[in-house]
C-alpha cells in the first residue's frame, strides 16, 4: 500500500481519523466532567461532615450544660435535705433534753410532795418513747431518701468519671 492507496482512500481515512479524534476528545472531556463531579461530591461531603460535626458539638455542649445544671440541682437538693436532717436531729435532741430535764423536775417535785415517782413521770416516759420512735422513723425515712437518689449518685459519679455500683 503506497502513497497512491492513501490518496485513493484519503476521504475514508480522514473520516476515520475524525471519528477517532472525536471519540478521544469525548472520552477526555467526559473524564474531565466526571473529575469535576467527583470534586464537587467531595466538597459537598466535606461540607456535610463539617455541618454534622458542628451539630454534634452543639448537642454535646447543650448536653454538658444540661448535665451540669441537673448536677447542680441534685447537689442543691442534697444540701437542703442534709440541712433539713440536721435541723430535725437537733430538734429531736433538744426535745429529748427537754423531756429529760422536765422528767427530773417532775421526779424531784414528786419526791418533795411524797407522791410515787412513777405516777408523775409516766407521761414524760411515754413522751420520750414517742421522741425515740420519731427519731427511728426519721432515720428510716433518711435511709429511704438515700435509696431514692441513685440518679443523683449516678450524676455525681459521671461527673468524676466513676460509675455507680447500683
Amino acid at each position: 500500500m503506497g502513497l497512491s492507496a492513501i490518496l485513493k482512500y484519503w476521504k475514508v481515512l480522514a473520516v476515520l481519523a475524525l471519528m477517532v479524534g472525536s471519540w478521544l476528545g469525548g472520552w477526555v472531556t467526559n473524564g474531565w466532567r466526571k473529575d469535576s463531579e467527583i470534586a464537587g461530591m467531595k466538597l459537598e461531603a466535606a461540607s456535610n461532615a463539617r455541618r454534622i460535626d458542628a451539630e454534634y458539638r452543639k448537642i454535646e455542649r447543650e448536653t454538658a450544660a444540661d448535665f451540669a445544671q441537673r448536677l447542680e440541682k441534685a447537689n442543691e437538693v442534697t444540701r437542703l435535705s442534709i440541712a433539713e436532717r440536721d435541723r430535725a436531729r437537733a430538734d429531736a435532741d433538744s426535745l429529748r433534753d427537754t423531756i429529760a430535764r422536765e422528767r427530773r423536775r417532775a421526779a424531784e417535785t414528786a419526791a418533795r410532795a411524797g407522791i410515787p415517782e412513777e405516777a408523775v413521770t409516766r407521761a414524760w416516759d411515754v413522751f420520750k418513747a414517742c421522741a425515740d420512735e420519731y427519731q427511728a422513723l426519721a432515720a428510716d425515712a433518711d435511709a429511704a431518701i438515700d435509696d431514692i437518689r441513685p440518679g443523683d449518685a449516678w450524676a455525681k459519679s459521671v461527673a468524676v468519671g466513676a460509675w455507680p455500683t447500683r
